[in-house]
């Protein structure tokens, strides 16, 4: 999607580090933020049709997915992602298109709670890390998987010191059909709403309309209705007992998320 410019919290992954210094996935989360400083492209494997959720992929759970958007720009993004220990998520994104953003941006996730039918799962997360651009963190809260999920956070998508909402939800129509809406604050944001169809156990296709927050763009001009198109594939890179599927536990992660 569209690169976005913001300033980094970098406080807010590191925390995980602080509360969980005994975990290995978190020293590594800790080492990650602690050496970039930067990034954009609002992308999250793991999540909606454009806002990341507290859902991880399963300890050795991969998946490679291709987004194409069509907003105020066009855009074209490649995406990896990698479950590690079940509690940590990492990835790797190109992004293809504008001509002018082609880039190669890394993303982390980390859940800091996880407690089933007790409070929703929290996870925080860094997206859009890059030599010379700035790092889109977040905060975010989702359900335990049932017919309906919702997810509530925050994140920094647009330079300036004010944070904008982000929220989103998903209706399990089928077993292998959701419909799923989500939403970010500010002026230069959209709001989807689309279905996700999985295909077979491994392949999923998200498609949504977009429609802008704001017709009026900030630096003039307009912000047109658009469309999001993601396909997904996830498989297992390693077994073990341990290892999950996202689908299992997690309503809407099979989609891989357009907005990675």
């Amino acid at each position: 999607m569209e690169v976005r410019r913001t300033e980094s919290i970098v406080f807010m992954a590191q925390y995980a580090y602080f509360r969980y210094s005994t975990n290995r996935s978190a020293i590594f989360l800790f080492v990650v933020t602690s050496c970039f400083v930067a990034p954009p492209a609002w992308a999250a494997p793991n999540g909606l049709t454009q806002i990341p959720i507290a859902k991880v992929f399963g300890d050795g759970v991969a998946s490679f997915s291709i987004a194409q958007t069509q907003e105020t720009t066009q855009g074209t993004t490649f995406t990896t992602q990698y479950g590690v220990d079940n509690n940590f998520e990492v990835g790797i994104d190109y992004q293809a298109s504008p001509a002018d953003q082609k880039t190669f941006l890394t993303n982390v996730k980390y859940l800091l709670a996880h407690n089933p039918g007790h409070i929703p799962d929290i996870a925080i997360g860094l997206t859009n890390l890059a030599t010379g651009q700035k790092a889109v963190p977040y905060a975010v809260a989702t359900t335990q998987p049932r017919a309906v999920g919702i997810s509530l956070g925050m994140t920094r998508p647009n330079s300036g010191n004010a944070a904008d909402g982000m929220a989103g939800i998903s209706y399990n129509v089928t077993p292998r059909i959701e419909v799923v809406g989500d939403y970010i604050g500010g002026r230069e944001s959209y709001g989807t709403l689309g279905i996700i169809a999985n295909v077979t156990d491994k392949f999923s296709v998200n498609v949504a309309f977009a429609r802008p927050n704001s017709s009026h763009a900030d630096e003039g001009g307009t912000n047109p209705n658009g469309y999001i198109v993601n396909l997904a594939y996830t498989f297992h890179l390693k077994g073990g007992s341990r290892s999950q599927a996202a689908p299992s536990n997690n309503p809407a992660a099979a989609a891989g998320g357009a907005g990675n």
